[in-house]
């Protein structure tokens, strides 16, 4: 009974953190939309679901039979293989969006199959009853993703100009190794890894959180002016560009932008590339802070 209580403490102290980061997110997509967002606060609440599951499972386990628990198990082990499917190609788009470098399609294709393949190892690892092979082969995937993304980051440490965001990125390096040790033993030991399942999601909550605390601690002291073209003539911008910065402004999407000035979408791609160049900033965040310093 002790392991059990231990294992539902910690659960609930994920399930609180995981709460607090999908507030702060939703508020953050409200504020900025970008399209991220959407898909992480999706994610997150997924998965904060699978935590509330996990500690069931503990009670059902002690107190309703082998039958129930079972299929409560296979419930969990879905919801679990899609999250982590998902998160196996959310986070280097996530990567991507830190470093402001965009990848080509051959790493997008390559990280769809390796959830693709993440998901289907698990629905094998469910019709074979836990085998150790499955298991490990599944946790190498995530390891592997993980790992690949911590050294773009760090190769891309030193080009990253906005303090914030550099903050961030040596958070989900110290993070990501000190993981490292738990990680080995899930591979390992696939079994203990119901204990480091509430782990890795503090440690991914943690790391948004950092961004979230610092985005929001400098928000009352930015002091927002109307944006006027005359503001933003000294960076050359064009009356097309300007429509499209105040657009970005009210948040906007490049797809929503492109029907609202009724052109397409690799046209706005192209101002916003354009206008990312003569300001030369690397995120909508710089962008507008720029232009509200100008």
């Amino acid at each position: 009974m002790l392991r059990e209580g231990l294992t539902i403490l910690l659960y609930m102290f994920a399930f609180a953190t995981g709460c607090m980061t999908l507030v702060l997110s939703v508020v953050f997509h409200i504020r900025e939309s970008y399209e991220w967002t959407k898909y992480f606060i999706i994610f997150h609440a997924s998965l904060l679901l699978v935590m509330v599951f996990q500690v069931l499972k503990v009670f059902v386990e002690v107190f309703l039979g082998d039958t129930v628990a079972l299929v409560t198990g296979i419930v969990i082990q879905s919801l679990l293989a899609a999250n982590v499917s998902f998160l196996i190609a959310f986070i280097p788009y996530f990567t991507t969006w830190i470093i402001a470098q965009p990848w080509r399609d051959p790493f997008r294709v390559l990280f769809i199959i390796l959830a693709t393949a993440y998901m289907a190892l698990s629905v094998l690892d469910m019709i074979f009853v836990s085998t150790w092979a499955f298991q490990s082969s599944m946790m190498l995937l995530f390891v592997a993703t993980l790992f690949f993304c911590v050294a773009v980051i760090i190769r891309n440490l030193k080009t990253i100009t906005q303090a914030d965001v550099r903050t961030v990125s040596k958070a989900i390096i110290i993070l990501s190794f000190v993981m490292t040790p738990l990680l080995a033993v899930g591979i390992v030991y696939p079994h203990l890894r119901y204990l480091s399942y509430p782990i890795y999601f503090m440690a991914f909550s943690v790391i948004i959180l950092v961004y979230l605390f610092i985005y929001f601690r400098r928000m009352p002291h930015a002091v927002v002016r109307e944006l006027t073209y005359e503001r933003v003539v000294r960076f050359h911008i064009t009356e097309r560009e300007y429509s499209v910065i105040t657009l970005i402004k009210d948040g906007l999407t490049n797809k929503e932008i492109a029907a609202k000035l009724d052109i397409s979408v690799n046209t706005v791609n192209n101002h916003v590339a354009n206008i990312f160049a003569k300001t030369k900033v690397r995120s909508r965040i710089d962008l507008l802070n720029v232009l509200n310093d100008a």
